[in-house]
């Protein structure tokens, strides 16, 4: 299994990685703002399509969830699409790879959103959405990786950036919106762990960092960053 960071429309560096390192029979999990939406409908489809064949051809599956920069129209009707090695993931969908019980979260707010058009490049149902019923029947049988889009407030990164700061004074209630998010995704954190968990991967924050938090494994992703996990239980 390999993971992706966020993409923005620049798959084809991560599919000249794949052919350069001549990658075969291998599920590849990304991690959402795959760029889903930014495009006519049909482009899109037609994308989608040209991927799923160049997958097929090597024999691997490419694992997508929303991101914030996603059009969530596409997870929605994923079943209308039928691509049998591209899998748009639902949220709190839970999914063994490679014998990995994963649980795929999507979603996150765009903190750029006041500057964007809705449903031409921001979605006003693209934000991650915290839902108990759904997390409890995933953590029923256990869950040994989680994959999101953004992160809880347990892990980095821990204080807003200037980037933020600066759209924040755009607008007032930006960070609250965004401290209650992560928080909703840390109500995530407390349960996954409880139910097992060892690896959390994410993106959405366009770099890479690795930290390790009460026996979990957080690793950040950065744009078009491709990373193979350790699959090993990590120190308690």
């Amino acid at each position: 299994m390999i993971m992706i960071g966020d993409l923005h429309g620049e798959h084809l560096n991560v599919l000249n990685k794949i052919l350069q390192l001549e990658i075969t029979n291998t599920p590849f999990i990304q991690v959402g703002d795959f760029g889903l939406g930014f495009h006519d409908l049909h482009r899109d489809i037609k994308t989608l399509a040209e991927l799923n064949k160049f997958f097929e051809m090597h024999n691997n599956t490419l694992y997508i969830i929303r991101g914030n920069h996603d059009n969530p129209f596409f997870w929605n009707h994923r079943h209308e699409l039928q691509f049998k090695h591209i899998v748009l993931v639902q949220d709190y969908e839970k999914i063994t790879i490679e014998d990995q019980k994963i649980l795929f979260i999507g979603g996150g707010i765009s903190i750029d959103r006041k500057n964007r058009t809705p449903g031409k490049d921001y979605w006003a149902d693209e934000e991650f959405v915290f839902n108990q019923e759904l997390l409890n029947n995933a953590c029923t049988t256990g869950i040994d990786m989680v994959v999101t889009h953004i992160a809880p407030d347990k892990a980095w990164p821990y204080t807003f950036t200037p980037v933020v700061n600066h759209y924040a004074s755009r607008e007032p209630n930006l960070k609250a919106a965004l401290h209650q998010e992560r928080s909703n995704m840390t109500m995530v954190y407390e349960q996954v762990k409880l139910a097992g968990c060892k690896q959390w991967y994410y993106g959405h924050y366009h770099q890479s960092k690795i930290e390790e938090k009460e026996g979990l494994l957080f690793q950040c992703l950065d744009i078009n960053e491709m990373h193979r996990p350790s699959i090993r239980a990590v120190s308690d």
